[in-house]
């Protein structure tokens, strides 16, 4: 290929890759199917352009920046907190591995499949998507939420389960000796290799990285840096551990190192950059000859593995106490098949356990779940967002209604329920937030789950009989459909925090007298009207707003 057939071929690529990503987006999928689209369209299963014949070469560079994501992940989770988890890994995490792995087995025998094969296939569709998913928790900004620290602990007990199955593999194949010596000298290199990833990062690494800071040499820093994660690669590979547990064990241990934060700022350039090119790769691997060969069969099998792992999730995340919300947003988020997959099918196809044709269909049920992701997991809200009406519902009716009505239940929303407490105005609050509103539980306030633009939801929260309302919504879109379903309550004044200008006008426009922006003085500021309205008198208006000024201060 000369130069311009090259430039003109990439300049093609870019811009179906750059379309595709931005119709996803626009469709509020998320950027990660739009790759995976744009990879179907240029790879090499489809006529038109080719943007690359060696698949395989791009998925092992993209891969890396799968392991980049792990590392900043690990260095965010400080070793206390994954003991935490440790109930979460062995029970959801690894339970499910080996319960997906039993219902693939009864299955199989009941359709006379050998059972080794129905166990095989049920241990490698058990792993889910630590790229796709953890992906789509950080763009949604729900990594730190009660549902996305399950979710994550779940994915850390499934990459932990990979190296029994690596194990167990050969033992189903019959390879009986090659096993029994296998899986010993496997579990002594996998010993040693966790040993050295401890040693290289507790002791090794950050003196390097002293001294790289004290000769001011930012490129001898990342060298050491890129050296550590390629040794805890390669280690990890060695060992038969996932790579991206070895990475995230590396980046962990580091999480209390004074050079947490450039770090992450070392490797957030090219980390984006590789992920990007790893759910490109995922596309290129789907062969739509295969699709259009078995249609029944690979819909079938696509829709008994998410059955099966949504099923199983749901169990075992409420047997370990995780709540209905919680259990059900793990279970649509994880339902789908991971990456490492891919690897379990090869070794498995090496073993003779599968045959190149079920590998082929294998790796289609793989991407064409993890393109179905985003629908699955957006289905999963949808019916917790039903839960919480529901929830909302089993109010009394009877129940006195609220003089104020707190819409949004962050720090400036909690702040004006503790002052209306204080005041002794009967009050309720509202967020569709479920780490908010156990904030606003825990200080004792009146909180709930419930979406204010519910009708119902209206009529339990008093508005129709109700003074006053605060919003405390960041954003925009939503604060303005607030502000004008509560404008149609003419009994109510609004009181409301904006982030932008544009907000306070457009409110302002709307009715509302009483918008401004965030932060405390304001709050106490706009609170202290709010209060004066109510008819509270002015020397207990200054001694609450002092009262809570100090308690925040100090």
């Amino acid at each position: 290929m000369d130069m311009n057939s090259f430039l003109m071929t990439a300049a093609l690529a870019f811009l179906i890759i750059g379309c595709c990503v931005a119709l996803s987006v626009r469709l509020n999928i998320g950027s990660v199917v739009g790759f995976i689209i744009a990879g179907v369209i240029l790879g090499p299963n489809t006529p038109g352009l080719v943007a690359s014949n060696n698949v395989e070469t791009l998925q092992s560079i993209a891969d890396f920046g799968v392991v980049l994501f792990l590392f900043t992940l690990g260095l965010e989770m400080r070793p206390k907190q994954l003991w935490s988890m440790r109930k979460t890994l062995l029970l959801q995490g690894m339970g499910q591995v080996a319960l997906t792995g039993a219902c693939f087995t009864i299955v199989a025998v009941l359709f006379d499949v050998p059972w080794e094969v129905g166990l095989v296939l049920g241990l490698i569709l058990a792993q889910s998507s630590t790229a796709v998913v953890v992906s789509m928790l950080a763009d949604k900004r729900e990594l730190g939420t009660s549902h996305g620290k399950n979710i994550f602990a779940n994915l850390m007990g499934q990459d932990m389960s990979i190296v029994l199955v690596m194990g167990l593999i050969p033992i189903l194949a019959h390879s009986k000796v090659e096993a029994q010596v296998g899986l010993l000298e496997k579990s002594l290199v996998f010993v040693g290799v966790i040993t050295l990833i401890v040693l290289l990062a507790r002791f090794v690494l950050p003196k390097l990285l002293v001294w790289s800071a004290k000769l001011r040499s930012k490129e001898a820093f990342v060298l050491m840096l890129a050296s550590a994660i390629l040794l805890t690669v390669l280690g990890s590979q060695q060992a038969r551990l996932s790579e991206t547990l070895g990475v995230f064990l590396l980046g962990m241990l580091l999480s209390d190192s004074e050079f947490k934060h450039i770090l992450e700022e070392v490797v957030a350039p090219i980390k984006g950059i590789l992920m990007s090119l790893f759910f490109l790769a995922v596309g290129m691997s789907i062969d739509p000859n295969i699709i259009a060969g078995h249609p029944i069969l690979i819909l079938g099998l696509l829709v008994a593995t998410i059955l099966i792992k949504f099923s199983v999730f749901f169990g075992l995340a409420l047997l370990d106490r995780k709540g209905k919300l919680v259990s059900t947003k793990t279970a649509f988020a994880l339902a789908q098949v991971g990456e490492f997959a891919f690897v379990l099918f090869g070794v498995a196809q090496a073993f003779e356990l599968l045959s190149p044709q079920t590998v082929s269909i294998g790796f289609v049920v793989i991407s064409l779940s993890m393109i179905a992701t985003p629908w699955l997991y957006e289905l999963g809200k949808r019916i917790c967002d039903a839960l919480i009406t529901k929830q909302e519902l089993k109010y009394e009716d009877g129940s006195p209604h609220s003089e104020l009505v707190v819409v949004g239940l962050d720090e400036v929303g909690r702040l004006v329920c503790m002052m209306a407490e204080k005041a002794g105005i009967s009050y309720v609050g509202y967020d569709l937030n479920y780490d908010r509103v156990s904030r606003a539980k825990s200080l004792n306030l009146n909180a709930h789950f419930g979406d204010i633009l519910s009708r119902k939801t209206q009529q339990l929260a008093g508005l129709p009989s109700a003074k006053g309302s605060f919003i405390s919504v960041t954003e925009s879109s939503r604060l303005r459909k607030i502000a004008k379903v509560l404008c149609s309550y003419k009994n109510v004044e609004i009181y409301a925090r904006t982030n932008s200008r544009l907000d306070e006008v457009y409110l302002r426009d709307l009715g509302v007298h009483h918008a401004s922006s965030v932060y405390i003085e304001s709050t106490l500021s706009k609170g202290r009207e709010l209060l004066n309205d109510f008819g509270v008198e002015e020397h207990r208006v200054t001694e609450i707003a002092n009262e809570l000024r100090t308690e925040l201060v100090h």
